[in-house]
């Protein structure tokens, strides 16, 4: 099945969501097993930092807000001041160790970016967790998420080496899994298919983000849930021949009011019926491509830019790529040696 044959996020049923999320874990697996070329050691490796960056490390953040929220509390009733800064239980920040993981989860889960780690490693662990807190802390002040909140956290995030708006986002996401989507390959084509190659942009994340809220509203689930579906939608090659067909059936599925009238409708009304059916199609087309028309907009505005000044003596910039706009510090390099 190709892209265009999987339903658009729009009208994707509740039934056809939760059988793709069902596939997730063994299609992960075969994912996996085809990129580290049936390495068992290197799968095992890599499907528990999948487990761990779903599950355990989420549920850590989780436990570290509900601790922080509580010693403000504390504070709150008793007026003592600030606890000791770092305090054990009470710091709602990623350490350095769980970023440099989150990015070797990140590279084995989707395009490679063999530098990133690297660059990543370069930043200082007390500014990792100063830029983390600061985020969370940004996403903490409401229960609810807009994007402007998102924006705001992520430029935190962002002023790390290394990290940009792909992998700004995942660790956005690991804070609030329900409402933050992570800014993936998969999700962006399946909302977006015509838009082209990726920028990896703010804007483009943005865009992303109003697309996804009202499907996470529509079908009342959360966004590393829809993440995760994005991932079997794009990846339907590598399922079982038995777990593909029963998923592509489940696509013939209508969603919405026009769907639940045609099961109570006689044959008399099949014109109507098919009314409504080309006109909810059209409705997607239309959601579809505005969609893409604001990331194409973005897109090409990126591209007549000006470019960018080059680089002071004695910083180079780093490679070009969705999480870096930093520059590093290096050594000048002898004639010779240059543009290796």
């Amino acid at each position: 099945m190709t892209r265009s044959s999987v339903p658009d996020p729009a009208v994707l049923t509740t039934s056809s969501f939760q059988k793709a999320l069902a596939l997730y874990p063994s299609l992960v697996e075969n994912v996996y097993r085809t990129k580290l070329k049936n390495d068992r050691n290197k799968v095992a490796a890599a499907l528990e930092r999948d487990k761990w960056r779903f599950e355990e490390l989420p549920a850590a953040v989780s436990q570290r807000k509900a601790n922080v929220n509580q010693a403000q509390n504390v504070r709150d009733e008793k007026a003592t001041g600030k606890p000791r800064a770092g305090a054990r239980g009470t710091a709602l920040e990623l350490s350095k160790d769980e970023v440099e993981r989150l990015v070797q989860w990140k590279i084995t889960h989707g395009h490679s970016r063999p530098f990133l780690p690297a660059m990543v490693r370069k930043n200082e662990s007390s500014a990792i967790q100063t830029q983390t807190s600061l985020a969370f802390k940004e996403l903490n002040l409401t229960a609810t998420v807009d994007r402007t909140k998102v924006e705001k956290a992520l430029d935190h995030v962002c002023k790390l080496t290394g990290i940009g708006p792909a992998t700004g986002t995942l660790i956005l996401s690991v804070f609030n899994p329900a409402l933050v989507p992570f800014f993936q390959d998969e999700m962006f084509a399946w909302f977006f298919p015509d838009a082209g190659k990726l920028k990896y942009s703010s804007k483009e994340y943005q865009l992303l983000f109003e697309a996804v809220t009202p499907v996470l509203t529509r079908l009342n689930v959360k966004a590393v849930e829809l993440e995760q579906v994005a991932y079997v939608l794009g990846h339907m090659d590598l399922l079982g021949d038995e777990d593909r067909k029963i998923l592509e059936k489940s696509f013939e599925e209508k969603a919405g009011p026009a769907a639940e009238r045609k099961k109570s409708k006689s044959s008399s009304g099949d014109v109507l019926e098919d009314e409504e059916e080309l006109h909810q199609e059209q409705s997607v087309a239309n959601q579809r491509g505005k969609r893409t028309a604001k990331v194409k907009d973005d897109q090409n505005a990126a591209e007549s830019a000006p470019a960018p000044a080059s680089a002071p003596r004695g910083e180079k910039r780093s490679p070009k790529d969705d999480d870096d706009t930093n520059t590093e510090t290096h050594t000048a390099k002898r004639r010779s040696q240059r543009n290796r």
